[in-house]
């Protein structure tokens, strides 16, 4: 049986930019809402996948303490290894794995170990809650705080991710470089226009 985790809080003891963490949160849970609200394949997902994408959103970044260059796995490793407060085991697997796809390769059952012991099922809801991450990264570059809501529509080609800033049209360069995994996820193209 999981036991939940008391351990110290891996956001205050590890993290170095706070506010961008906080900002890719929100934007994660942003780009999570439009898509359950507007694309078929995310309307199931789990009850608990808003709070594990919270949790990889907050600490995606908190592998810098170690290096910059793998930073995305050295992630993975503190939390896998620390734990995170109030969350099981499998949770922990769950949310270290999500955060180490915020960058770098795809998740691969043959290359990636970590992923490889996760339960299809985990293995599905990792990949997609990755893929969200991912997109929320891109999107918070260059740290400007634009964005004020989003809404997804689904097409049989594509998925327009609409989107509502404070007054004028961020730079999306690093979004339109990040959102390679929810392409692959979806198999769809995404396409982003402003409102």
């Amino acid at each position: 049986m999981n036991e939940l985790m008391t351990k110290p809080n891996l956001f205050e003891k590890y993290c170095k930019n706070k506010e961008h963490a906080k900002e890719v949160e929100k934007y994660s849970l942003m780009i999570l809402s439009a898509l359950k609200g507007g694309v078929e394949d995310f309307k199931n997902l789990p009850e608990k996948a808003a709070e594990y994408l919270s949790q990889a959103s907050l600490l995606h970044d908190i592998g810098y303490c170690i290096e910059k260059k793998s930073h995305h796995k050295h992630t993975m490793t503190i939390i896998k290894n620390e734990g995170i407060e109030n969350f099981t085991n499998e949770e922990v697997e769950i949310i270290a794995n999500v955060a180490r796809y915020h960058r770098g390769s795809f998740p691969d059952t043959n290359k990636h170990e970590a992923f490889a012991q996760l339960t299809q099922e985990n293995q599905t809801l990792v990949t997609k809650l990755g893929a969200i991450l991912r997109l929320a990264d891109g999107l918070d570059k260059p740290h400007k705080n634009l964005l004020l809501r989003m809404e997804a529509n689904e097409t049989e080609e594509a998925v327009d991710i609409k989107i509502k800033t404070i007054g004028f049209k961020p730079n999306l360069k690093m979004a339109e470089e990040k959102k390679d995994l929810l392409e692959f996820v979806l198999q769809k193209k995404i396409n982003f226009l402003f409102m």
